[in-house]
C-alpha cells in the first residue's frame, strides 16, 4: 500500500523528530511511504523557490496524492493552510485521509470536516505506532476497490451508444 505523508514545516517542535518516527513506523509496518518532500525540506528552502519551481512542486504534489492509497497528515495546531489544502485535494480525489494531532493541539478548522473519508486522531508521542495502525485499519475500510470484468461486444456497443445519447460516462 502506498502512503503519502505530509506535515507542516512551520511546526519545528514536531517536524523532524516525530515526522521521522511516523514515517519509520509506517515503513516498518511494510508500507511504501512518500515523505521526502517533508523530511528533507525546510521553510527556508521553500522560501527560495522560484514561481516556476513552486508550480512544478504543486503539480508533483497532485501526482503523488493521485498515486497513493492513503494520505496521512500531521495537523497539530498551529498547522498551515498548505496542509489543509492537501487534505482537500486528497478528499476531492476520494482518498482516505488520516489526520493526526498531538494531544492538546487540536487542529481548529479541520475538526469541521465531515467527509466519511476523513479520520481525525489524537496521538501522544509514545503511542504513534498504535495510533497509525488504528488509523490505517479505519482508512482501509474506506478505500475504493477496483473491480474489472469482461463484457460482450454487444454490451460495449450499447454502453457507447447510451453514453453518447445521454452524454454520460459509459461506466
Amino acid at each position: 500500500m502506498k502512503i503519502y505523508f505530509t506535515g507542516s514545516l512551520h511546526n519545528k517542535d514536531i517536524a523532524k523528530s516525530l515526522y521521522g518516527k511516523m514515517v519509520d513506523d509506517l515503513r516498518v509496518m511494510g508500507y511504501t511511504v512518500r515523505a521526502d518532500h517533508i523530511l528533507n525540506s525546510t521553510v527556508e528552502i521553500l522560501e527560495q523557490q522560484t514561481e516556476k519551481q513552486r508550480l512544478e512542486y504543486y503539480k508533483q504534489l497532485n501526482r503523488w496524492i493521485t498515486e497513493c492509497d492513503i494520505v496521512i497528515c500531521e495537523v497539530s495546531y498551529p498547522s498551515t493552510l498548505n496542509i489543509g489544502h492537501e487534505v482537500s485535494i486528497a478528499l476531492d480525489k476520494g482518498k482516505p485521509v488520516i489526520a493526526l494531532y498531538q494531544e492538546g493541539r487540536e487542529p481548529g478548522i479541520l475538526q469541521g470536516i465531515t467527509s466519511e473519508n476523513f479520520i481525525l486522531l489524537e496521538y501522544t508521542p509514545d503511542r504513534i505506532a498504535e495510533t497509525l495502525e488504528f488509523g490505517i485499519d479505519e482508512a482501509t475500510d474506506k478505500m475504493d476497490v477496483r473491480f474489472n470484468f469482461f463484457i460482450s461486444p454487444k454490451i460495449v456497443n450499447f454502453l457507447d451508444w447510451i453514453s453518447k445519447e445521454k452524454k454520460m460516462p459509459r461506466a
